[in-house]
């Protein structure tokens, strides 16, 4: 049920939180690590100011063995020391609880003392260690932390949550050998003893006040680039050490990360209007991550993949890499400058970053036209998940640890954004900008709130932002609108249109008291064809609105809503309203934008996919666009066309092959047309579309280019590395695998995964060595490349796993994974939990998919333990979902949902193919 009212006011109160009867101010840490252990030993002294008397002091801990805690009452002239007479850890809560003889008295300051050890752990949380093997041969370690959202605890005991800010200074004490690294720089060195060996302390700066999530330290073998970024505003900006720090031999794979990350902490400072607090900016590649990177203050930390650059690298790839950097140091200001006041908001952190991460994307390399890949990117992603009633709202009250981590999601990120790009646009970019800088100047070095950065952005528009803006971030879901009168004025040429909106469900089964409770405020736009790039403006805030614009009857007329799909809402076109569209675009594709191209193109397939329209009427608009060029766009194109196939997973051939077909007649042509060779001059987006169209074509079954493929993968893999760009790598190998019955080019491409230094070919071949017609691969895939814990890096599991989706035996594939998700869950969990996302991603690869309320059914009697024997073991079961519950549900929402659109459309989807097939096939 969609929920309008605000969130809850004592909804905290349910919160996982610690007790404030203190508060800490410092923390004075020093660490030692052990490589051949992997345990650690902690000192810490943290700084309390104690808010009420109390005898208790209770922190967080995970995963750490307490030796001994002391606290020391700091008077005006004496100071009392007292050893805690009881240390309790709760393994549950994540808790440690210090009881004193003598009360604390309220007022005091406090200096809490804890020596302690903990593990470097082996699953991408806390302290952990990463291993890799060396330029001899030999497998070697580095130790790194991961502490967000709650794994501080797992390194220090501490007050581990966002709004409980405090100061740093830390200490690592290593091997002689190794290089050390923290937020901030170091400023200190010396040799000490420990346990009778020689080791370097090392010193670094205090911190500025911040979350404990941003803490972070780094030892291992590494080596450096460097570079200074020079900002040239604010007036008090400084230059700014930038470093990229990888494993010996790597260092200059980090040239592009490099200069991309200066000169955006170069546009930042600027566009912020505020400077960067820290004297440098390390940015490290590490070799297990299980996010894709992390924005702890002043030392970044990032896969491998998404910070390391060479000649060969893929477009794709490479743009990642710059989005990337640009998204992690879009947080120094948005996240660490200011921070969410509690997780709930923490799109506030994810949402900017995202956002902004674009904008300096698109500062440095305006030719990637970014912003409108952003409309096929996360404004798609956050307009499909919230879709769904199992989505949740931009602003979601989280208890736990495992709720906070299910939020890391397209809603927090990709609808966040997408937002933040309609308000944007709204007020103009100029105003946009002045708020966002009043904000992070008014909360620096503390935390906000949503309705703080309504506040700023309302003082330089004039507009009520938080009323404005409510509906958007407080309720699930986003409008439809829909046109229920027209009505043309032709003596005033004007054209007057009743506008009604409601939810949007793809399922498409919206209910009478959901559609009276959702009511969002809608900043419209509308072009037609007599001013198709200069739109008028309205702002709907009724359930059914009347608008009127300039209109004419012309060849061709239209109108169009969302211009430049600037507007985060779906328009439901009636049979007519389409034709007249669908002539437009045939007579003149020019006549629209972009985004506005695309965005007909996702309208027309997802209210086929509700109901709201026909599947033939989206069928019919994808034919139009056979004469489209422009690789963004033919993208949408794809990946909608490509919708149609899923939900046809256990028709018949012929039924499937009419979708092939119309594949074939979009992009065999465009395949043909681009050939199959790369050159180094060509742009960015010509090489991307080149790649799109042949894997098209190919995944269409276009005997041609699969032929041209495969005798490339066999020349390429025989020794001759020129037959395949590193562009056509994945598509040639997916194609060669889905065309063999035997188990050699699994073999090959296995043998790619295990000789390979580079980390893109090695992920390539894992991305689509499952992707076989024999079952035997399927499960050798299953048991041996996923299950053998020494083969493939926890962070990439999720690689071969879905690869599997891409057999052409995906009717019998699917549910070999499902069982081996049912078969492998109490191993799974164990492995997969503590890493940020990865047990959601392996319950919705081994769910989604799938047609049958059956199967959804079923899955629904797995989650609850049904086929287990005791109450013990369910409730075990139930307790262990929690940590996937969200995307669980997604998946059988989607289970449900494509069920539905199949057995709604499944006749007109037949009966169109039959219709076309004479044209499509004459064309192919």
């Amino acid at each position: 049920m969609c929920n309008n009212g605000p969130l809850q006011s004592g909804s905290s109160t349910s919160r996982e939180v610690l007790p404030t009867n203190v508060k800490p101010s410092h923390y004075s840490l020093s660490i030692t690590p052990n490589f051949e252990s992997f345990e650690f030993a902690g000192h810490v002294q943290i700084s309390l100011d104690v808010k009420e008397e109390t005898s208790t002091i209770v922190a967080n801990a995970n995963e750490l063995n307490i030796k001994s805690a002391s606290i020391v009452v700091v008077h005006v002239k004496t100071e009392t020391t007292q050893t805690a007479k009881a240390i309790t850890l709760d393994k549950k809560k994540e808790t440690v609880t210090f009881e004193f003889e003598t009360p604390l008295p309220a007022g005091a300051k406090v200096e809490l003392t804890v020596d302690y050890t903990g593990i470097h752990n082996d699953q991408m949380a806390g302290f952990y260690r990463s291993s890799y093997t060396g330029k001899d041969d030999v497998k070697k370690h580095l130790v790194v932390t991961q502490f967000e959202a709650t794994d501080c605890r797992r390194a220090i005991p501490c007050w581990d949550e966002p709004n409980l800010k405090a100061t740093f200074d830390v200490k690592l004490i290593v091997d002689p050998v190794f290089c050390a690294l923290s937020n901030m720089n170091q400023t200190e060195e010396r040799t000490v003893q420990h346990e009778n060996k020689s080791l370097k302390e090392i010193t670094f700066a205090r911190t500025p006040i911040m979350s404990t999530y941003l803490l972070a330290m780094a030892v291992g073998d590494f080596e450096y680039i460097e570079t200074m970024a020079q900002p040239k505003m604010p007036a008090n900006a400084k230059p700014i050490t930038v470093r990229v720090y990888t494993l010996k031999g790597q260092s200059h794979l980090g040239k592009f990360a490099l200069d991309v990350g200066a000169r955006t902490l170069e546009y930042f400072s600027e566009y912020f209007d505020l400077a960067y607090p820290l004297p440098k900016m390390d940015m490290i590649a590490i070799p297990d991550f299980g996010a894709g990177a992390m924005e702890n203050w002043g030392l970044v930390t990032y896969r491998e993949v998404m910070l390391l650059v060479d000649e060969n690298t893929s477009a794709p790839a490479k743009q990642g890499v710059a989005y990337v950097v640009g998204h992690e140091l879009a947080h120094q200001w948005f996240g660490n400058l200011v921070t969410m006041d509690w997780w709930s908001e923490l799109w506030l952190n994810e949402g900017f970053a995202t956002f902004v991460g674009w904008l300096a994307t698109d500062n440095i390399f305006p030719e990637w036209k970014v912003w409108t890949q952003f409309v096929t990117g996360d404004y798609s992603k956050g307009m499909g998940l919230d879709s769904m009633r199992s989505s949740h709202p931009i602003e979601v009250d989280v208890q736990s640890p495992a709720e906070i981590n299910q939020i890391f999601d397209a809603i927090s990120y990709s609808k966040g954004a997408s937002v933040i790009r309609m308000l944007s646009s709204f007020l103009t970019t100029e105003i946009f900008s002045a708020g966002v800088r009043i904000y992070l100047k008014k909360f620096a070095y503390s935390n906000a709130t949503t309705l703080d950065l309504w506040a700023a952005l309302s003082e330089v528009s004039g507009h009520d932002v938080a009323k404005l803006m409510y509906s958007w971030t407080r309720t699930m879901g986003y409008p439809i609108l829909s046109v229920t009168n027209e009505e043309f004025d032709e003596s005033k040429q004007e054209l007057t249109l009743t506008v009604r909106q409601s939810r949007f469900l793809s399922s498409g089964d919206l209910t009478p008291d959901e559609d009276a409770s959702s009511l969002w405020t809608v900043p419209l736009t509308i072009v037609t064809h007599v001013n198709p790039h200069s739109p008028t403006r309205h702002v709907l805030t009724e359930k059914e609105t009347k608008i009127t614009f300039p209109y004419s009857h012309e060849n061709n007329f239209f109108w169009k809503f969302n211009y430049r799909s600037n507007g985060f809402y779906r328009t439901n076109l009636d049979t007519k309203q389409q034709a007249h569209l669908g002539a437009a675009l045939a007579a003149n594709l020019s006549l629209f934008t972009t985004e506005d191209r695309i965005g007909i193109i996702s309208d027309a397939f997802a209210t086929a996919k509700s109901g709201n329209s026909s599947t033939a009427g989206a069928l019919d608009i994808s034919r139009g666009f056979v004469a489209e060029e422009d690789f963004i766009v033919l993208s949408e194109l794809s990946a909608n066309v490509a919708s149609v196939s899923v939900i046809l997973l256990n028709e018949s051939e012929e039924v499937r092959n009419g979708i092939d077909m119309l594949k074939r007649y979009l992009f065999s042509p465009k395949a043909k047309a681009s050939g199959f060779e790369y050159s180094k001059t060509e742009g960015h987006l010509a090489a991307m579309k080149r790649t799109l169209v042949i894997a098209a074509a190919a995944d269409a079954k276009d005997p041609v280019v699969i032929k041209e493929l495969i005798d490339r993968f066999h020349k390429f893999v025989g020794g001759d590395e020129s037959a395949l760009d590193t562009n056509l790598r994945s598509i040639a190998y997916r194609t060669a695998c889905k065309n063999t019955d035997d188990e050699s080019v699994f073999e090959a491409l296995l043998n790619i995964y295990k000789t390979s230094t580079n980390v893109e070919a090695r992920l390539t071949a894992l991305s689509t060595l499952g992707a076989s017609p024999n079952i035997n691969v399927v499960n050798r895939v299953l048991n041996e490349v996923l299950m053998d814990g020494n083969l493939v890096r926890l962070q990439d599991m999720m690689y071969p796993l879905n690869s599997l989706r891409s057999s052409p035996a995906l009717k019998e594939v699917l549910p070999i994974m499902w069982n081996f998700l049912k078969s492998n869950w109490p191993v799974l969990y164990e492995r997969l939990k503590p890493s940020l996302g990865l047990l959601g991603a392996s319950v919705q690869l081994c769910v989604s998919g799938q047609i049958g309320n059956a199967f959804a059914d079923e899955v629904e009697a797995w989650s609850r333990g049904d086929e287990l024997a005791t109450d013990e073991e369910k409730a075990t079961r139930v307790e262990q979902l929690k940590a996937a519950q969200r995307p669980l549900n997604q998946s059988i929402e989607r289970v449900r949902s494509s069920t539905k659109w199949l057995e709604r459309d499944r006749e007109t989807i037949q009966k169109w193919i039959e219709s076309n097939k004479t044209v499509l096939s004459n064309s192919c």
